[in-house]
């Protein structure tokens, strides 16, 4: 026993080492790509005075540090939450993990304190002590958005510190972790891809980045720092780590083309610029990220589940090491200039009011060709279609059939989502109104009639196993949420009818249109909100998925007729309409587009294409109804058939058994 317990720990480092050497890398290829993309020589803003060698060397360093001590934070909360519960409350491996957070919260409290005064040299241009003279300090802390974002996170790290050590539920901890996981949300508001074109979808893709490569960094942190303690449950922790990590390899890959996307002119700049050099340079580090995930997934986890430890840690050890440099490249990316820059060098009205370069003059063809980078879209339609593909290879390997049709229906589902949030109907929905409907119609009359045939919810509950007896899994929480109250009022027809026939009235009829369409976020809402709604009414009508209550075919045949006359009135009153909707909004822009048509016109166009789209996906859907209803009808006959059989069957044996009887008595009675 003392040989073997040797020989496993002299098969790795102590965690302590694997820290500092994932620190000691992170060091040295930051300052190698700070002098490669000139972010540590010259100043952040250009024409401002030199701030000084404490400010151009310690600010990235401290930004290091935070970033790090956040994923810290983030592994080390999220370790506390897969761990055993008994009655809700954490147990002893779990309470020590959350107070290693805590000191963590600690750390990153203090990093982002450095990093708030030290942003403010940066951007003032002086050192340290000239920059924190007069009022200086308060204006920048109360009117500068990068003051007021490490202002938010020193304040959230600081109430980690001691929620940490005062949480003894599970409960408790999981709100620990998503406060945690807020902690990164003031960080993606800042730097470049808060400025310039198409800034919305690059804030959105740098924040899903960030969160993604904190959850990974830091769970395999608490991972590795739980597997140095010897716990227990290493199995279970790196199950659950397995599947975070693979999630966040997809979100930061994903995210990060997204945000190349915007930053970049072409390819080319990826090879031929300092800033593309150090993009590689993390695209080398995600590659062998994903390499050593595959190994973890592949070899390391059976070699667990049988209880040898070692390599584990020696795999865990080259992966921590390999993250620091991906820390130290992705801090020295956010100080060097892209090759697109931050703001445009012509901004014009109309160009700040959309957020992107103003589109040439509309043609069928550029709906195809003027693709518009949206990082929600984008990213949210990999997810759903690798989610997808994911439970059907998981029911395969398991020997079950999934049917080819519903996945060729989801597929095209996302397809179409994809299409209507990515390619030129975004970038023309923005600006026409006509495109715009084009779009509304396809996210809510095409796209939800094809997702619903998927059944993603009866894939998932068919591919995902139960939780252990005691634990609350992924399966748990989706029955959980199916037989809600919540569920139950949504699912009721006349419920869905209201949110489907009445929603296109109050959007358009009202000012939300015009204060979504000046808003990405409330346009991208808006998408979502047609999209959902949609989704839920067909649902109901020709879904397959498990509801509490389905109302029976006579009932849907009604909404569905209903729904559709309604939808006819909206077009009809669009066509009709004198009065310009969002005139103001069009009014601005084609102060700027010169062949944007008539906006009263255009709005007559737009009504004329609800009216008429929305008579073929009804047609569809009723012809799926009434096959739908006659599958249902051959079912419930073939099942009145065999239990008429069995009856059949009793009644006769029953007979039988009374016949044999009377010829025994008769014996008897000779």
């Amino acid at each position: 026993m003392t040989t073997t317990a040797r020989s496993t720990t002299a098969d790795a480092p102590p965690t302590r080492r694997w820290g500092a050497a994932a620190a000691g890398v992170a060091v040295v290829v930051l300052v190698v790509a700070l002098y490669l993309g000139g972010g540590g020589t010259t100043p952040s803003v250009p024409g401002l005075g030199d701030p000084g060698e404490l400010t151009r060397w310690g600010l990235p360093i401290a930004k290091a540090v935070l970033d790090g001590s956040a994923a810290v934070v983030i592994g080390m909360l999220g370790l506390a939450t897969v761990l055993p519960v008994r009655n809700g409350e954490l147990g002893g491996d779990a309470l020590r993990a959350l107070r290693a957070a805590s000191w963590a919260a600690l750390v990153l409290a203090g990093a982002a304190a450095t990093v708030h005064l030290l942003t403010l040299s940066d951007l003032v241009g002086r050192p340290l002590g000239e920059a924190l003279a007069g009022q200086a300090f308060t204006s920048y802390t109360g009117s500068v958005i990068q003051g007021q974002a490490y202002a938010a996170v020193f304040v959230l790290a600081l109430t980690i510190v001691p929620a940490a050590r005062l949480t003894v539920g599970h409960g408790g901890a999981i709100a620990l972790l998503c406060l945690g996981i807020g902690t990164l949300v003031p960080l993606g508001l800042i730097g470049h891809s808060s400025s310039g074109d198409y800034h919305h979808s690059a804030t959105i893709s740098l924040l899903v980045h960030l969160i993604a490569m904190a959850l990974w960094v830091g769970g395999l942190i608490a991972v590795a720092w739980y597997a140095g303690r010897r716990g227990r449950e290493l199995p279970r922790a790196a199950r659950a780590f397995s599947a975070v990590a693979l999630g966040c390899f997809v979100l930061v890959g994903a995210s990060g083309v997204v945000n190349a996307w915007v930053r970049f002119n072409s390819i080319t700049e990826v090879f031929t610029t300092s800033y593309g050099l150090i993009m590689f340079g993390k695209i080398v580090a995600l590659v062998a990220l994903g390499v050593v995930g595959y190994m973890h997934r592949n070899r390391t986890l059976p070699v667990l589940e049988a209880g040898r430890r070692g390599a584990f840690r020696r795999l865990a050890a080259g992966e921590i090491v390999i993250m620091g440099a991906a820390v130290g490249l992705a801090v020295a990316l956010s100080r060097s200039q892209p090759p697109v820059p931050d703001t445009p060098a012509v901004l014009t009205p109309a160009r700040d009011l959309l957020g992107y370069p103003l589109p040439p003059e509309f043609s069928v063809s550029r709906i195809f060709t003027e693709i518009y980078p949206d990082a929600l879209f984008s990213i949210g339609c990999l997810c759903a279609f690798l989610l997808y593909a994911g439970g059907v290879w998981r029911l395969h390997r398991r020997g079950d059939r999934w049917p080819v049709g519903r996945t060729i229906a989801w597929m095209s589902g996302i397809a179409i989502v994809a299409f209507a949030g990515l390619s030129g109907l975004q970038t023309y929905g923005m600006t026409m109104m006509s495109v715009h409907m084009v779009q509304h119609m396809t996210l809510m009359m095409v796209c939800p009639i094809l997702l619903v045939l998927g059944g993603p919810i009866t894939l998932a509950l068919r591919a995902i196993g139960p939780a252990r007896r005691g634990d609350i899994g992924p399966r748990e929480i989706i029955l959980a949420v199916l037989n809600s109250r919540v569920v139950r009022v949504l699912t009721n027809p006349l419920v869905a009818l209201t949110l489907f026939a009445t929603g296109s009235f109050m959007v358009y009829f009202s000012g939300l249109f015009e204060a979504a369409m000046r808003e990405h976020t409330g346009h991208l809402l808006m998408s979502m909100h047609f999209l959902l709604v949609g989704y839920l009414f067909f649902e109901i009508l020709i879904g397959i998925d498990p509801l509490p209550k389905r109302p029976p075919y006579p009932a849907r045949v009604v909404v569905h007729l209903l729904a559709v006359a309604m939808h006819g009135f909206f077009g009809l009153a669009l066509m009709e309409s004198s009065q310009l909707i969002a005139g103001d909004y069009y009014r601005d822009l084609r102060d700027g587009i010169g062949w944007l048509p008539d906006t009263l016109a255009d709005q007559t166009l737009a009504g004329q294409i609800t009216w008429a789209t929305g008579e073929v996906p009804g047609v569809i859907v009723i012809i799926i109804l009434f096959v739908q209803w006659y599958r249902s009808d051959e079912r419930e006959a073939r099942r009145f058939d065999r239990r008429e059989g069995d009856d059949e069957a009793e009644r006769a044996a029953y007979n039988a058994y009374l016949a044999r009887l009377e010829k025994e008595a008769q014996r008897r009675g000779e």
